[in-house]
């Protein structure tokens, strides 16, 4: 076997910066499957400005989900993806953290 070297190369370039302020905020929602609460779904929060991933977060057993320690001036939205692929993805435009 040939030794090989690596080097880190800097992450400045790939991470999206999310501007952090005294303000902390939550999103806090429910996903629900015909009027029913449902947990096998995957919530995902987007930053709206650049469309990146910000969290994931799985609901809980009874369907809730939030997303803390966020900064009020952040506009994002919130997709809703089924894990059992039976729907649709949802989406929550505009949402904004309190």
């Amino acid at each position: 076997m040939k030794p090989c070297s690596r080097k880190a190369k800097p992450s400045f370039g790939f991470l999206q910066a999310i501007s952090v302020g005294p303000v902390v905020a939550k999103i806090k929602g429910s996903t629900r499957k015909l009027g029913q609460q449902y947990q096998n779904a995957t919530v995902v929060l987007y930053n709206k400005v650049n469309l990146q991933p910000i969290a994931i977060q799985k609901p809980d057993t009874n369907g809730d989900y939030q997303f803390l320690g966020l900064n009020t001036d952040l506009k994002t939205f919130v997709v809703a993806f089924d894990k059992k692929q039976q729907f649709n993805a949802v989406i929550q435009d505009n949402v904004v953290p309190k």
